[in-house]
């Protein structure tokens, strides 16, 4: 082989070589979109990913039963659904005085309106609506909840 040849031969194989690796290093940087940590690739705690389990887990789907006593408050967020299963219970009023929406019978109720059992009621926003036992009732009552709630 003469110089010639050889030179070109060189050339070639650098050339080739050279293309892999900036190929290779090109796809490298492709791969990962940034540095762990950043804004392209976070790292989250394990703290974190339990408690948004945990807030998917707290309403969604599920009907969940309570039980109302006396002196007892439950409050429902926006789009929260309550059927009253047992007990004498009364709707409470939001701040501004918007009462409960009965689906079933299409009606508002005001604060202080007595809640028939088996009815679906939806709690419109997000204000300290709710219901809480009848007055003179010192019994318990049962409610079926959908949603977001707590109990004061």
């Amino acid at each position: 082989m003469n110089k010639r040849t050889r030179n070109k031969w060189l050339i070639g194989l650098g050339f080739v070589g050279l293309t892999i690796f900036a190929t290779q290093a090109w796809a490298d940087g492709a791969g990962s979109s940034g540095m762990p940590g950043s804004a392209d690739d976070p790292v989250v705690t394990k703290s974190y990913v339990d408690q948004q389990i945990q807030q998917i887990a707290g309403g969604g789907n599920r009907l969940v039963v309570e039980e109302l006593r006396a002196g007892q408050t439950l409050y429902g967020y926006e789009g929260t659904e309550f059927i009253v299963r047992t007990g004498k219970v009364v709707a409470v009023a939001g701040m501004n005085g918007d009462g409960l929406t009965d689906i079933t019978s299409g009606a508002d109720l005001r604060g202080g309106a007595t809640v028939q059992s088996n009815h679906l009621l939806l709690i419109a926003r997000s204000d300290s609506r709710g219901l809480r036992l009848a007055p003179g009732n010192n019994g318990v009552a049962y409610v079926m909840i959908r949603g977001n709630y707590e109990i004061k």
